[in-house]
């Protein structure tokens, strides 16, 4: 059995010891927000998502990731290898999220929106090991 600590989740972002938000919109520091002060990010990406477009649908086998979800709405889906249930979860799209993703977690992300998304991707490693999930996870582009 895992520990809590090694299960996926989903962090919002709303809490104001975490996030500040003022008129121009919101900000955070994602690497404090994961709570985990020995994490060292070894790889970090900024991606956007057309909308109905969809990235990951993979999984690392050796490596941790932390994935903030800018903007939305978005459809999070995941599932640790070797299981046979996909969680799904929605993001709106004023209520970023950050998403923890442990080693050999399959995921995927699909943009639900009319306009472009963003999403910012850390991980421990220094070059991630992809490995792709068959069947997807999230069907689509």
């Amino acid at each position: 059995m895992k520990k809590a600590s090694e299960e996926p989740r989903v962090i919002r972002v709303h809490d104001p010891l975490q996030t500040w938000r003022d008129g121009r919109g919101w900000g955070t520091n994602p690497l404090k927000m994961t709570g985990d002060a020995e994490f060292a990010p070894g790889s970090l990406h900024v991606v956007s998502l057309k909308p109905g477009a969809v990235r990951g649908n993979h999984h690392h086998p050796d490596s941790m990731e932390w994935m903030l979800v800018c903007d939305g709405p978005a459809e999070l889906a995941w599932m640790p290898v070797g299981e046979t249930e996909i969680v799904r979860e929605l993001i709106a799209a004023d209520d970023p999220a950050l998403f923890r993703i442990p080693p050999a977690t399959g995921h995927a992300i699909r943009n639900l929106a009319t306009h472009d998304i963003t999403v910012v991707s850390f991980s421990n490693a220094r070059e991630p090991a992809q490995v792709r999930c068959v069947p997807p996870l999230i069907a689509g582009q």
